[in-house]
Formats: C-alpha cells, sequence, structure tokens
C-alpha cells in the first residue's frame, strides 16, 4: 500500500455547499452572542473589574456563552466544514476547544469572585449544579482527547485513538446538551433574580424580555443545528480518498506453485504482512470516524 499523504485526506464536500453550510452555523452561533452583548451592555449594566462593583458578575454569562457554546459550537464544525487536509483540522478543533476551556475558567473565576465579594450563597442551584459539572468534565474531557489525538508519535498510542474515539463523539454531544441546559437554565435564573427585584418587568412584554426570549430561542435553534452537522454532515459531504494500491513488479515473485524456497527467501521482506506508517494510521483513523460518525445516527 502506498503511504497516503494528508493532502489525499481533504475533506470532499461540495465548495458551494459547504460555504453555505460555514456562513450559515457561523451566523447562527454569532447572533446569541450578540444578543448577549446588547443584554449586558444595554440593560445590565457592562462589566467592570473593580471588586466593589456588583457588574464585575456579567463577565460570567459572556465568557460562559462564548466559551461553552462559540468556541465549543466552531470546534464541532471545524473538523467537518473546513476546507482543510485532516490533520490541520484537528488541531484547529483542539485549539478551539483549548480556547474554550480558558473562557470556562475565566467565566467560573468571575462568578465565584464577584459572589465572594458581596457574600452571595454559591452552589445550590440546578444551574450551578449543572454548570460545574459540564465545565469541570469539559475541561478535563479536552484536556485528555487532546492528549491522546494530538501526540507526537501516532502509532504508540493508535489502538487508544480506536477504542477512545466513539467515546469521544458521544461524549462530545453528551457535552453539548449540558452546556445546552447550564446556559438557557443560568439566563433564566438571571431574569428571575431581576423581576424578584423589580428590575425586569418580564410579563410586560419589555424590550429586555424580547431579547432574553430571543436569545434563549436562538440558542436552541443553534444546538439542533450543530447536532444535525455533527450527526448528517460526515455521512453525505465527507468521502475519503481511496487508498492507492501498488500493482505487482515484475521484481516481486508471485506466490505460486512454482515458486522456489529460494525465492521466496530473497523476496522475503516484499511479501511480509505491511506495518502501518504514521500516514497510513492518519488514513486509518480518519475511515474509523466517518464510520463511526454515520453509524451514531
Amino acid at each position: 500500500m502506498k503511504p497516503t499523504d494528508d493532502s489525499d485526506m481533504k475533506l470532499q464536500c461540495n465548495p458551494s455547499t459547504r460555504t453555505v453550510l460555514l456562513i450559515l452555523t457561523e451566523t447562527i452561533l454569532t447572533i446569541p452572542v450578540l444578543m448577549m452583548l446588547w443584554w449586558v451592555f444595554e440593560f445590565l449594566g457592562g462589566v467592570s473589574l473593580d471588586s466593589d462593583n456588583e457588574n464585575e458578575f456579567n463577565w460570567h454569562p459572556i465568557a460562559m456563552l462564548i466559551g461553552m457554546f462559540f468556541l465549543f459550537g466552531n470546534a464541532v464544525i471545524a473538523y467537518r466544514l473546513f476546507p482543510f487536509n485532516r490533520r490541520t483540522n484537528k488541531w484547529i478543533h483542539a485549539v478551539l476547544h483549548l480556547l474554550a476551556s480558558g473562557f470556562i475558567i475565566f467565566g467560573l473565576y468571575a462568578v465565584i469572585k464577584s459572589k465572594v465579594d458581596f457574600g452571595y450563597a454559591q452552589f445550590y442551584s440546578l444551574h450551578s449544579w449543572v454548570g460545574i459539572i459540564t465545565s469541570l468534565t469539559y475541561i478535563i474531557w479536552t484536556l485528555f482527547s487532546t492528549g491522546v489525538f494530538q501526540d507526537i508519535d501516532s502509532r504508540k498510542f493508535s489502538w487508544l485513538r480506536r477504542w477512545y474515539l466513539p467515546i469521544h463523539i458521544v461524549g462530545g454531544v453528551f457535552l453539548l446538551l449540558g452546556a445546552f441546559i447550564s446556559i438557557e437554565t443560568g439566563i433564566l435564573e438571571f431574569a428571575l433574580f431581576r423581576v424578584f427585584y423589580g428590575e425586569l418587568l418580564y410579563d410586560e412584554y419589555t424590550t429586555e424580555s424580547w431579547v432574553i426570549n430571543v436569545m434563549c430561542l436562538a440558542i436552541l435553534v443553534a444546538l439542533l443545528f450543530l447536532i444535525y452537522v455533527l450527526y448528517t454532515i460526515p455521512r453525505i459531504l465527507v468521502v475519503p480518498r481511496k487508498a492507492t494500491t501498488k500493482g505487482p513488479s515484475d521484481k516481486e515473485p508471485i506466490l505460486g506453485k512454482e515458486t522456489t524456497t529460494a525465492e521466496l527467501g530473497e523476496a522475503g521482506p516484499a511479501v511480509q504482512p505491511e506495518t502501518r506508517t504514521e500516514k497510513q494510521e492518519v488514513a486509518y483513523e480518519s475511515l474509523t470516524e466517518v464510520s463511526t460518525s454515520s453509524g451514531v445516527n
């Protein structure tokens, strides 16, 4: 078998379809972020780095939405829709997850510090429980997955990759759902606090009420579209190139009745079972991922 080059592992998608899906997905992911910024700076008083200002809490929803929603979502589509070879898409996928982990850590720091500064109770609500579990699991999952799939010697841990790949895919979906529940319950909880303190007239259809509801619906639409991309695009658009095979050569003996022991001994290396090279292992993993992702749906 001829070693497969990385350039041969490009995602073979219809260019126009890929472009439309990419633009559509980025638009769907960007709208809730813009609406969150609108909500924070127009109705919540903006953000602050001052410990004596309660607006330091407002970094929390911004950072968590960017990390657990925007960057997480981009990591999902990058591995399937970006027009690069498999290795490049893999690194983009990993870097986006690492960036998302950084935003999540900052978001957790912002909410914990804010509540400590003003003496508020912590970790008592459903939102906080789901959020902490999802955030910590996501960070550990990202670091472990990066170590498994981005190691230098791909042949050394090939067995681990093949075993972990289905878990990685299914675990990512569960984390995506956990992130969605955390974000939606967090927005609702904060909105109810504002209603309780008389800062939001939710039942009078104010502009802020519309912003909150439309933002939550936009996040739901984005989640459904990401699941569609995650499970449908590999089966429809991703078509790995078949590896080319090397035909028989005149210098290589054909095993048959007339093959002598001497000829077999001289040509031994040519007929020994092949050991996968690093590039062949990359090709195998790509085919495995495509078949695994397709079979889930």
